[in-house]
């Protein structure tokens, strides 16, 4: 039941994102996203789905035994390495643009 919490939590943030406006407090605070608001907006609106299915799939695997140990290190890794990963090739992509 450790799982079942921060799940509920990430569909609750996964429903947020994509409407967070830009600012310093709440959502994916990066140097290029804070930096550039197109950023912002497109990782915020690729990351609500991707925190929302993570969260899910936690909440899922609070209920199965076999897979709980590893599934919040490896879950929450991906819930937070995807949209990083997706907000710095933005950022790169802009930076070779110029």
């Amino acid at each position: 039941m450790t799982l079942l919490l921060p799940g509920i939590l990430c569909v609750v943030i996964g429903n947020y994102l994509p409407k967070c406006r830009p600012n310093h407090t709440i959502g994916i605070r990066l140097p290029w996203t804070l930096a550039d608001e197109e950023n912002w907006i497109r990782t915020h609106r690729m990351a609500g789905p991707v925190f929302l299915a993570g969260g899910l799939l936690l909440v899922v695997c609070a209920f199965l035994p076999a897979v709980r140990i590893w599934a919040f290190p490896v879950l929450l890794f991906m819930i937070i390495l995807i949209p990083s990963v997706y907000s710095y090739r933005l950022y790169r992509r802009k930076q070779q643009e110029h």
